[in-house]
């Protein structure tokens, strides 16, 4: 379930009008997309061969044209992160320190859970559980971190202006 959770809350906002309300009022835009059918049989795996990333691709289609049109994401990918991942706590090493990019971190959550962690220049952080459906844009320059959840699986569409601004620039570089 979706949830952002702040100590400066007292408690964690659950519903999508509550989380696109705070998130918006900390430059954060969210929102959901819903499941097409032709997506559901593929939600559980642990792995997606290319002709399913392409099939996932194609049912997002009229959103995908949408953020193009509307916003310039002109390339999409897809990643799947599971424990069967090769590498996956390097992996993850790489995003779960503060960092920001130049260009926005756009990501629609096809399947799964992960954390966003946020620290936003004069304004108290906080974190935001996203799975399922949930569709979230960190614009650029914006302090985060990205981790996953226990469930350790997530599938996640990537959606950029140019590849090349999506390079992390750490808050504390880590140890090399």
């Amino acid at each position: 379930m979706t949830s952002v959770s702040a100590p400066h809350l007292k408690q964690s906002l659950k519903t999508d009008a509550e989380i696109s309300r705070f998130l918006k009022e900390n430059g954060v835009l969210f929102t959901r997309w819903p499941t097409p059918p032709a997506v559901k049989p593929l939600l559980g795996r642990g792995v997606l061969t290319p002709e399913e990333q392409q099939q996932i691709m194609q049912a997002y289609r009229p959103q995908l044209d949408v953020e193009r049109k509307e916003r310039g994401y002109i390339q999409a990918d897809i990643v799947v992160l599971s424990p069967q991942t090769p590498n996956l706590e390097a992996m993850l090493a790489k995003f779960d320190k503060t960092h920001y990019h130049d260009d926005d971190e756009v990501r629609f959550i096809i399947d799964g859970e992960g954390t966003f962690g946020f620290e936003p220049e004069g304004k108290p952080s906080f974190s935001i559980t996203v799975t399922t459906g949930d569709y979230i844009i960190v614009p650029a320059k914006t302090w985060h971190w990205f981790t996953l959840t226990s469930s350790r699986a997530i599938k996640a569409m990537r959606l950029f202006k140019d590849m090349s601004g999506w390079t992390p620039h750490y808050k504390h570089p880590p140890a090399q």
